[in-house]
């Protein structure tokens, strides 16, 4: 691959909203599963500390979490994302950072280990993820309602494992909205 293509997978990547509970011909649950699994595994992290989880919600369960997520909102107003996640796509990818790995990576490297580092390791996996899959043909959008996630989510995975960001995904119907760019050069300093 080559390095033009590399930026061309992320420059493609787009918020669409409009999706379909399917997914594109000939793309497979597993193949997204490794997806993650991979960048999961090898997107670095502070001092190798491995924080980054993730699960990828499917079928009822996907549907379970964002009903329980709509629930928990009161009035009509901030619903519309929440169900259109259970209603018009196909499934989520839910991103933790594990505390039990956080607590020994700070113990072990007390003296510089910050917490920051994580969250960095997180959006990384978050965003190469997201790329990723739309090479498959598949659309998202990156949500963060994490307490209503992990509360929905209580008994399903580790304690430890806190809710980062959901990116929901499915076959897009739409197109997505036009980007607009600030002005944002990158300058090369030298003394």
């Amino acid at each position: 691959m080559s390095v033009q293509q590399i930026l061309q997978t992320f420059t493609n990547r787009r918020t669409q909203y409009q999706l379909s509970k399917a997914l594109p011909e000939g793309v497979t649950i597993s193949q997204i599963q490794e997806i993650v699994q991979q960048y999961v595994k090898h997107i670095p992290t502070s001092f190798n500390s491995q924080t980054v989880r993730a699960v990828v919600l499917i079928g009822a369960l996907h549907e379970q979490v964002w009903g329980s997520v709509v629930d928990a909102i009161p009035g009509d107003s901030g619903k519309k994302r929440p169900t259109s996640a259970k209603n018009e796509a196909y499934g989520t990818i839910v991103f933790f950072d594990d505390e039990d790995a956080i607590s020994r990576a700070t113990e072990k490297y007390s003296a510089y280990f910050d917490n920051v580092y994580n969250s960095t390791s997180n959006g990384a996996v978050q965003i190469a993820t997201w790329a990723t899959i739309g090479e498959l043909g598949l659309g998202g959008h990156l949500q963060h309602y994490n307490a209503l996630v992990e509360k929905a989510l209580a008994g399903k995975v580790p304690q430890s494992w806190k809710v980062q960001a959901q990116l929901v995904f499915g076959t897009p119907v739409g197109t997505p909205y036009d980007k607009q760019f600030d002005e944002n050069d990158v300058k090369v300093l030298d003394l």
